[in-house]
């Protein structure tokens, strides 16, 4: 026991004052109530303790189920202490799975838990250097990555369908779109455009299934929009991705409604994507106890009616067991020794050993099909199922920069570096940018 009272000593890490973002020593322990907590001092701002998971023995559970770290190739050397100097640099320890290419900052939206703060006005990255950005990924991970088309608002680019197709000619098999859907919505044949040019996912927004939901994060109610946005992706025969968002006080409570609909249109929703909305960019909700991914994933379990528990979710190996996590929902009779649902689907966690998953897991896996691709190899149909990944992205109140070392998403940008998803995106508590858009000194 800690010589606080009530404390107990989990593990010690690095952690970011969110002031000046200097690298500090934190501990990590557990409190009375069983909650996870992570402090440090800094010698100029003071002491921050923030919660960092509401179950301890879960948080143990996790860090426990790591998987081998495969680290980067082609690395360059460190130039100062995290989350500054990425590149991807030496210190790194996971290699990418997921890289994104942010196309531009514009937006025709103004959402305020927008991590991205698009405020319109820059000037967008040529073709050429999203060619250079391509080719950064295919350099760090070869054209069997997973690329994710970005911004601010693609679909704001007029040559979206010809920044997908250059993709395609370069050999990259997975593109996938993030977008609000509202052009997809509004205009005719513009989806069919983007498929026919090698469009194979689109990652849509979706944070509720009530109007109120979409006035608190997009600041007006455009539930209809991304329902027509749905439909539009089974009549062009292309999977879609929801996207979550998740506010506390906000739609934290329909995490049960989204998986149910999620099953219910599981001929052409592909995966249900869980974020606990973090403080970068415009994002001003207040951070005294953030919201985690473990506070999404007992949530979540205990909406499901009995589907899911919290120990069904599993590390997704790409990166630290804390940041990405998931399960694949398999539709179908369910196998001896697994409970039916009613349903019609089940946890493929249940019917699989730990050792059995280690087993067939593929470091070349992309965080959602981590799952698909173990079940697939054995023969478990898979097209109909559901693919849930808990993603715990963080910010300067909650950076703990050893789980930074092990990011496996990673933004590229034009001067050949691949800098991780969180640091990319890390503000400071004034809302000052570590790494300016396309990592250049100042926008044109």
């Amino acid at each position: 026991m800690d010589q606080a009272v009530g404390r107990t000593a989990i593990h010690t890490t690095t952690a970011l004052c969110p002031q000046c973002l200097r690298e500090l020593p934190a501990e990590v322990y557990e409190d009375e109530n069983g909650a996870v907590w992570m402090e440090r001092t800094c010698p100029e701002h003071g002491e921050l303790a923030t919660r960092m998971w509401p179950d301890a023995d879960h948080y143990r559970w996790l860090r426990s189920e790591a998987f081998s770290k495969v680290a980067p190739e082609n690395t360059i050397a460190p130039t100062a202490p995290c989350p500054y100097g990425c590149g991807t640099c030496s210190r790194h320890e996971r290699r990418a799975t997921l890289l994104e290419i942010e196309v531009t900052r514009n937006c025709n939206l103004h959402c305020p838990v927008c991590f991205a703060s698009a405020v319109g006005g820059e000037d967008d990255p040529t073709m050429d250097e999203i060619s250079t950005m391509y080719d950064v990924i295919a350099n760090a991970v070869g054209t069997d990555g997973a690329v994710q088309i970005t911004g601010g608002e693609p679909t704001c680019r007029k040559d979206l369908a010809d920044i997908i197709r250059m993709g395609r000619d370069k050999g990259f098999w997975g593109i996938e779109v993030n977008t609000n859907g509202l052009v997809i919505a509004a205009r005719d044949g513009y989806l069919e455009d983007l498929v026919a040019a090698g469009l194979t996912g689109v990652y849509l927004s979706f944070d509720g299934l009530t109007g109120d939901v979409y006035e608190a994060t997009c600041g007006r109610d455009i539930l209809d929009i991304k329902l027509r946005v749905i439909e539009r992706c089974r009549e062009a025969g292309i999977q879609v991705v929801l996207s979550v968002a998740v506010v506390a006080g906000s739609n934290d409570k329909q995490l049960g409604d989204l998986l149910r609909f999620s099953l219910e249109n599981a001929d052409v929703v592909a995966g249900l994507a869980l974020q606990p909305a973090f403080t970068s960019g415009r994002f001003e909700a207040k951070r005294a106890m953030p919201m985690s991914a473990g506070d999404v994933i007992f949530q979540l379990a205990g909406q499901s009616d009995g589907l899911i528990e919290p120990y069904d979710i599993w590390p997704l190996g790409c990166s630290n067991p804390l940041c990405d996590t998931g399960v694949f929902l398999v539709h179908g009779e369910a196998p001896e020794g697994v409970k039916p649902h009613p349903s019609g689907f089940y946890p493929a966690t249940r019917a699989m050993t730990v050792e059995e998953y280690h087993g067939g897991y593929s470091p070349d896996s992309p965080q959602g099909s981590v799952f698909l691709d173990i079940l697939a190899a054995r023969g478990v149909e898979v097209e109909s199922g559901l693919s849930i990944i808990i993603m715990n992205y963080m910010d300067a109140v909650s950076m703990d920069t050893q789980r930074l070392r092990e990011c496996s998403m990673m933004v590229t940008v034009p001067d050949g570096r691949a800098i991780p998803f969180c640091s990319y995106h890390l503000t400071d508590a004034a809302g000052t940018r570590v790494y300016p858009p396309w990592g250049k000194e100042e926008l044109r």
